[in-house]
């Protein structure tokens, strides 16, 4: 299961001011060319001015700075690879005041809005720094879709008036079957299933990327009666969407929809599976419940989001990196588990961590969601945190959670802080990072 090999332009140039305008049409050029409309690629144009702008002051003139431009299908992405000493983008994160930035007139509030409104301009941003390699910093703009339609009342009555018998899985999901599909599962009762699903193109053009793959499920006049999407999560753990089963489904679906998902499966080096928006309750005992998370709505009502996982291969072992207050949790999860792991304690030795820390920010509002990850680390790891602790609860999120990487020794630095500012953890997610994936949610009690 590969990625469609992405077109990727390059572009290597000085981190000189003079240079902008070659740097910001090359992006909007590009992401043109890719097929975002006219107001992602200004959206994008401007988030790369304001870096380019910052990379320009941190990384030095003479520095070469590369630029790469991804053709994603469905998004495009801008990647800026360099080397620098001094490097700060505290300006975005989610948390930071544009409000107060604006109220101040020194040069360093100035640097900072501009990063504010970078953030403000696109979906994603990643930063990433292996041995001694360039730092890459990559932020993503997505495609415009429109949103779909449920299927109308004549043709839900029609699918409804079927034979309930799943007769067929097509190897290979064609656009029409993947729209029906986007459509069924916006109009059927499942909470946790992904925004994207609103948009059918948007579903189409996932699958085309190839970083995910769909299996649909047909009945004997060829309408639709479930399916689901997966994607590799990370290197070593498969995503399922689904599989979402509709009203006119025969007992079975889910079932053959599944087998065809693990028969795909079976051809790569996946070693897990793994389920964070639903499964059917005919499948919940072929897989490990590894808990749950509980939402909370405005008015005042709870939902739980229970969580799945399923081991296709033989676990291998792993180093898990945890603060010392979180070991007998983490202990007896992977006892639960079955999970060979070599705990190790992060030991902070006074070394010097200089500059702002950054956290990447999902956001669902419907929800009321947003689902915090450390992507860079700082001298202010727990002021940060609280920071956007007060920003998100401000604001009226009521359902927050941290992401930290056991493979990332320094993500575990961050363990105490949360614990400081209502955090606990839920739950355990095994490879979902460069190891294990520990989400945190925040307790207003």
């Amino acid at each position: 299961m590969k990625d469609r090999n992405p077109h990727t332009l390059k572009l290597i140039l000085p981190a000189r001011p003079s240079y902008l305008h070659i740097a910001t049409d090359f992006a909007q050029a590009s992401a043109s060319a890719f097929g975002l409309g006219k107001e992602e690629c200004l959206q994008l144009g401007l988030a790369v001015e304001e870096i380019f702008m910052h990379l320009s002051r941190t990384v030095g003139p003479e520095q070469p700075l590369e630029m790469h431009a991804l053709d994603g299908v469905y998004d495009a992405r801008i990647q800026f690879l360099f080397s620098a000493g001094r490097f700060n983008l505290g300006g975005l994160n989610i948390a930071t005041d544009l409000s107060s930035v604006l109220s101040g007139h020194s040069e360093p509030d100035l640097e900072e809005m501009g990063l504010i409104l970078a953030s403000r301009s696109v979906e994603h941003l990643n930063i990433s720094m292996e041995n001694d390699n360039p730092i890459c910093l990559s932020i993503t703009k997505e495609k415009k879709y429109p949103e779909g339609s449920a299927p109308g009342r004549s043709s839900t009555r029609g699918y409804a008036e079927m034979q309930a018998v799943t007769e067929t899985i097509p190897v290979t999901a064609g656009p029409e079957d993947l729209k029906a599909l986007a459509a069924g599962v916006t109009s059927g009762r499942f909470p946790f299933a992904p925004r994207f699903f609103r948009y059918p193109g948007k579903v189409v053009d996932m699958v085309a990327s190839g970083k995910y793959q769909a299996v649909t499920a047909l009945d004997q006049r060829k309408g639709p009666v479930g399916g689901a999407l997966f994607r590799f999560l990370s290197d070593r753990i498969v995503e399922i969407f689904g599989p979402y089963i509709f009203e006119s489904a025969g007992e079975t679906a889910a079932e053959r929809i599944l087998e065809e998902c693990l028969r795909r499966m079976a051809r790569t080096k996946a070693l897990g599976l793994l389920s964070l928006s639903g499964l059917p309750l005919s499948l919940r005992d072929s897989f490990e419940s590894l808990g749950f998370v509980e939402y909370f709505t405005a008015e005042g009502s709870r939902m739980e989001r229970p969580v799945f996982y399923r081991l296709l291969h033989e676990d291998p072992g792993s180093e898990a990196w945890t603060h010392g207050d979180y070991t007998s949790w983490l202990r007896e999860e992977y006892d639960r588990l079955v999970l060979a792991r070599d705990i190790r304690m992060v030991q902070p030795m006074g070394e010097n961590r200089s500059g702002a820390s950054l956290f990447a920010a999902e956001i669902n509002r419907e929800l009321l969601e947003v689902v915090l990850r450390p992507i860079w680390p700082g001298e202010d790891l727990a002021v940060n945190v609280g920071r956007h602790v007060s920003f998100l609860r401000k604001e009226a999120f009521l359902n927050i959670f941290f992401e930290l990487d056991l493979g990332i020794p320094w993500h575990s630095e961050l363990m105490p802080a949360l614990g400081a500012h209502g955090f606990k953890p839920r739950l355990l997610l095994p490879f979902a990072g460069k190891s294990d994936i520990v989400v945190f949610q925040y307790d207003a009690t």
